[in-house]
C-alpha cells in the first residue's frame, strides 16, 4: 500500500481534541505518546492502528497511519514539498495556513524577520515558515542538508538520499 493512499485513507477520520494534543504530543516526543500529557481516558481511546502499544513496556507509539491521521494529505503534501533550506512553505490557503499554524506546523514570518498571527499574515505580507514539529511530522531533517554549509545562499542544487526521490533544494 503506498504512502498517499495511507495519508488518504486516514485523513478523513475524525479524531477528538484529546486525541489530537496527544498524537502532536507524540510528534514532538520522537514517536512516544507522552504519559502526563493527556489523560489515561484520551490515551486509551486512541486506535491501535494510529499508536501502537509496546507489549512490555506499555507504552504507546505513533505509527504512520497516526501521523496521517493529524492532517489531510494536501496539507501533508505542502508541509513535504517545504524548501529544507529555508524552510518555506507555498501556496497554503487561508484555512490551510490556520489550521497549521493552529497545530504548531507552521509559523508566519514578515520580511523582516517577525512572527505574524495566522489572522494578520495578508494583511503583513507574512510567509508561512514549517516548524520543528512540522519537520519531524513529515520526516524532514531538523536542520538544512549539511552540502548547504558549502554553497551560497540561494544556490540551486539537488538533494540526494538514499531510498528517497532527488528533491531539488535552494
Amino acid at each position: 500500500m503506498s504512502e498517499t493512499h495511507l495519508l488518504y485513507s486516514y485523513a478523513i477520520t475524525k479524531m477528538t481534541k484529546g486525541q489530537r494534543k496527544a498524537l502532536l504530543a507524540g510528534v514532538d516526543a520522537g514517536g512516544r505518546l507522552p504519559d502526563g500529557v493527556v489523560s489515561a481516558r484520551v490515551l486509551g481511546s486512541i486506535p491501535e492502528t494510529w499508536a501502537r502499544t509496546d507489549q512490555e513496556t506499555g507504552s504507546r507509539f505513533l505509527t504512520l497511519e497516526g501521523r496521517a491521521a493529524l492532517i489531510p494529505i494536501d496539507r501533508y503534501r505542502h508541509l513535504r514539498r517545504a524548501n529544507p533550506e529555508t524552510g518555506a512553505v507555498y501556496g497554503l490557503n487561508h484555512y490551510e495556513g490556520m489550521g497549521m499554524s493552529r497545530d504548531g506546523l507552521v509559523i508566519f514570518q514578515s520580511r523582516d524577520g517577525r512572527i505574524a498571527e495566522a489572522s494578520e499574515s495578508w494583511r503583513t505580507l507574512a510567509g508561512a515558515y514549517i516548524t520543528e514539529r512540522g519537520r519531524k511530522l513529515v520526516g524532514m531533517p531538523l536542520t538544512a542538508p549539511p552540502l548547504t554549509a558549502r554553497l551560497p545562499v540561494g544556490s540551486r542544487a539537488v538533494w540526494v538520499r538514499e531510498g528517497k526521490p532527488d528533491s531539488p533544494c535552494r
